[in-house]
């Protein structure tokens, strides 16, 4: 991607964000929509992995990792800076904390994957390798799940980047 196009997702990131944070609530909002709102405007449309890396080595591969869980990491740290408190500390604590955990078993599964790939040499390791891969694609599901819901009943989209689209978002893109 070239330098003037990182920059154009880069402002408009930043612009979504600020907008959803300093555009004044209506009166009849809620400290809970408010929350929401700010918290939709930084992991709207978040990507799993933010930054270019090498494809086809397992220190590619060891990169992408840590980038996704330092693009997590960067939009939780965000989140907890917000000036709204969370309209439910317990309920939205638990869900920044599933969340940096569902980043790191994402990283963790794609270098997994990315190692499977790579041992797989002869005929039968590769005719092995479909049900192997899938497995280790699966690896997030419950986790992946569990936030959903948290999701859901807090009002947020993913933050990880990985996961499906929760029932607000779908409903709006079906």
């Amino acid at each position: 991607m070239a330098a003037s196009a990182r920059f154009v997702l880069s402002l408009t990131a930043v612009l979504t964000a600020v907008a959803a944070i300093s555009t004044p609530p209506p009166a009849s909002a809620t400290r809970s929509s408010i929350w929401s709102r700010a918290v939709t405007g930084i992991c709207g449309h978040a990507l799993l992995f933010e930054g270019r890396h090498e494809i086809g080595t397992r220190a590619g591969a060891v990169a992408v990792a840590r980038d996704i869980r330092a693009s997590t990491a960067r939009r939780l740290r965000r989140i907890r800076a917000l000036q709204v408190p969370p309209p439910n500390g317990r309920l939205s604590g638990r869900w920044l904390r599933l969340e940096r955990r569902l980043a790191a078993v994402y990283a963790d599964s794609y270098v997994r994957i990315y190692d499977a790939i790579a041992a797989a040499n002869t005929p039968r390791q590769r005719a092995q390798l479909p049900p192997v891969l899938g497995s280790l694609l699966h690896v997030p599901d419950a986790l992946r799940d569990t936030a959903a819901n948290l999701e859901q009943r807090l009002d947020v989209p993913d933050c990880t980047g990985g996961g499906a689209p929760n029932a607000q978002s779908s409903a709006v893109n079906p």
